[in-house]
């Protein structure tokens, strides 16, 4: 199938629908209707033959549709904006850069934030240059927003402590052994490994203040990454033994492998596959999560109700799509778990399609979500990659239902609770089915009743793959 790219300066990117359904959803656009004209956008640039489109052209078309499905207002508010596929440039005296919110965020990191502080203001920042419709910026003006944005989140030292940044870093470096460009230490980056092998944040950014003090009394400017990795791992086995500093030295050799991983959890809702793919993501420095009801969300809006109608209701409640059993022999469980999986087989063609992209493209995922049945996901790429499957469940049933009441808190009644309560034992059914497979196809199970237990069980599965699966690129990393 043809395929939409955007043309750049430096290359072509492929068109995502979901940058042009970000730029919709501020504007108070519902999510149904922002999909739908990105969707409506693809297919008329791909019937125009506009395969690779300059970000002008995209402009025009994006808000030419936003117009006719949404209203000249809301295409008026769009277009002062400056939209997520278009380049903002920071200028400094002759030179002109690509504004980027990753390298912001690392500037962030080194001024002593944490990771997540770090890419929360990076993405801030981002936000006002785009709401202002600015399209391009001074590298002085840029500074003075930045220290605006740190000041508002997290006060006047914060603030004062970016501005003052350069007293305090640099100077320190890690080498590639490839030879690669000298990266500056980054103590944010040393503490998130640490996170990936079960410490709290506090212990590890502690850890790595520690470490960087120690390369600095030793008058060190420069240290090789196969040093500062063995360094640490020392440092591991003093504090926490011979497991943690090797799982650490797994990890990070996950980190550099040929394969990613893709990181699939399913499970039923409410028993924390969102909480724990978050976390693990996190840890393990993976950007990209994809929960398999936003792919359900995506068919949704492209495929009508009459065409899949087990894909218009939750899973849970599929069942009710499907045409009767007229002999009267089907039981209730049997129809529930056939509405079931028909919705997983309908939304397993988009999640194997994210996997065979990832693959081709070399990108690690967290597959997260009741669809991620592992029986449902197997593509032509898979010895691309480390898929490492998991299973999220609770046992408690009583627990289970107080998951729904305080998720119906949370979201402000965004998802009430008397939906999952009165469809309480088809879900139970649907996860006894899932725990049975699992057991079956040896996939291992994550009990879901605390959370620092399961991201911990999680890592623990993910080390045994990489010494079971994945010794060939351990040994290589």
């Amino acid at each position: 199938m043809a395929e939409v790219f955007v043309r750049l300066r430096r290359g072509r990117w492929p068109l995502s629908k979901g940058l042009l359904v970000e730029a919709l959803l501020p504007l108070g656009v519902p999510l149904e209707a922002a999909q739908a004209v990105a969707h409506t956008v693809e297919e008329r640039l791909k019937a125009e033959g506009q395969l690779a489109v300059p970000p002008r052209v995209l402009r025009r078309v994006f808000l030419e549709e936003v117009a006719r499905a949404l209203g000249e207002e809301v295409a008026d508010r769009l277009s002062r904006q400056t939209l997520p596929f278009e380049e903002i440039l920071v200028l400094q005296g002759r030179k002109r850069r690509p504004f980027s919110k990753g390298l912001l965020a690392r500037s962030l990191e080194e001024a002593g934030f944490s990771l997540k502080e770090a890419h929360d203001l990076a993405k801030e920042v981002e936000g006002h240059l785009r709401q202002e419709g600015v399209r391009q910026i001074s590298a002085r003006r840029l500074e003075e927003m930045v220290a605006q944005v740190v000041g508002r989140a997290l006060g006047k030292g914060a603030r004062r402590r970016y501005l003052q940044r350069q007293a305090f870093a640099g100077e320190l470096f890690v080498e590639e052994e490839s030879g690669e460009p000298r990266m500056p230490f980054s103590k944010g980056i040393l503490a998130q490994s640490l996170m990936g092998i079960g410490f709290s944040p506090e212990r590890a950014y502690r850890l790595a203040r520690e470490m960087e003090k120690a390369l600095r009394q030793e008058g060190r400017r420069v240290i090789r990454r196969n040093e500062l990795r063995e360094r640490v791992y020392q440092a591991l086995l003093k504090e926490a033994g011979e497991e943690v500093a090797r799982r650490y030295l797994l990890l990070r050799s996950l980190r550099r492998s040929a394969r990613p991983v893709h990181i699939l959890i399913g499970g039923v809702t409410g028993v924390g596959k969102s909480v724990l793919a978050s976390a693990l993501a996190y840890r393990l420095g993976i950007t990209h999560i994809v929960p398999s009801d936003a792919v359900r969300e995506v068919f949704r809006a492209s495929l009508s109700q009459d065409l899949l109608p087990t894909l218009h209701l939750s899973t849970f409640e599929a069942w009710r799509a499907l045409l009767l059993d007229l002999s009267g022999e089907e039981s209730h469980e049997v129809r529930v778990m056939r509405g079931f999986l028909d919705q997983v087989a309908r939304v397993a063609v988009g999640l194997r399609a994210i996997q065979e992209r990832s693959a081709l493209e070399g990108t690690s995922i967290v597959l997260e979500g009741v669809h991620v049945v592992p029986r449902y996901l197997d593509h032509p790429y898979r010895e691309r990659v480390l898929t490492v499957p998991m299973l999220v469940v609770l046992q408690d049933e009583k627990l289970h239902r107080d998951r729904f009441l305080l998720r119906d808190r949370e979201t402000a009644r965004a998802r009430p609770q008397e939906k999952y309560l009165t469809h309480f034992a088809e879900i139970r059914l649907i996860q006894e089915h899932l725990l049975r497979w699992a057991q079956e196809e040896g996939i291992p199970v994550i009990p879901g009743e605390d959370l620092d237990e399961a991201v911990e069980k999680a890592l623990e599965v993910l080390v045994a793959y990489l010494e079971a699966h994945g010794s060939r690129e351990v040994a290589r990393a």
